[in-house]
């Protein structure tokens, strides 16, 4: 992980998203760019997930929303993170009579943490996307072979803590049927 940011100027959000394509392996701290290069562990439980994601959203009857490993949530005008993988609803991707996009904040943001990010995925971003009204922050633990879910209790209540571990189904009451083995997400 290294801090990038010009001439010492801190980013705006807006200087941020006018960033080459190619920084989405970043997230804006306090007006600093911070980089973080996932390694090949990290893109295999992404691609895990997102494959996983998609192969259900496929049986489904009609589409419920779609995954996007490209869609950074704003914190505020000087901070944002770029998520592993997001989930929008429906209406937020795909509204009727308009162009496959995604807007506003995502129903689920997960993270793959990282030695050199650990403290900021715990503790930083479940904070700010608790605070920000996101109903569910998936964290998976590579070294551990653990996940961790923090669920909203109620619309307006904060986090609970759900771990899961090797055996245990990945579930949410935001992606009907929907099933994984926290294990499915380290196969090779």
């Amino acid at each position: 992980m290294f801090v990038v940011h010009a001439d010492g100027d801190l980013l705006t959000w807006d200087e941020y998203l006018g960033l080459p394509y190619e920084t989405r392996n970043t997230d804006l701290i306090d007006g600093k760019m911070i980089v973080n290069s996932p390694n090949a562990q990290h893109e295999r439980i992404v691609g895990n997930l997102l494959f996983a994601l998609t192969l259900w959203q496929r049986g489904l009857p009609q589409r419920l929303g779609g995954p996007t490993t490209q869609q950074p949530v704003k914190v505020s005008d000087r901070h944002g993170y770029q998520p592993d993988m997001s989930w929008f609803p429906v209406e937020q991707c795909e509204p009727a009579g308009q162009r496959a996009s995604f807007s506003g904040l995502p129903a689920i943001v997960v993270e793959v943490l990282s030695p050199s990010t650990r403290r900021i995925d715990l503790v930083r971003k479940r904070g700010d996307y608790e605070a920000l009204g996101i109903p569910e922050f998936w964290i998976i633990d590579p070294d551990t072979e653990i996940m961790l879910i923090a669920r909203r209790s109620s619309p307006n209540g904060g986090y609970v803590a759900l771990v899961l571990e090797s055996a245990d189904p990945i579930t949410s009451p935001l992606l009907p049927g929907f099933q994984l083995a926290v294990s499915d997400l380290f196969v090779a």
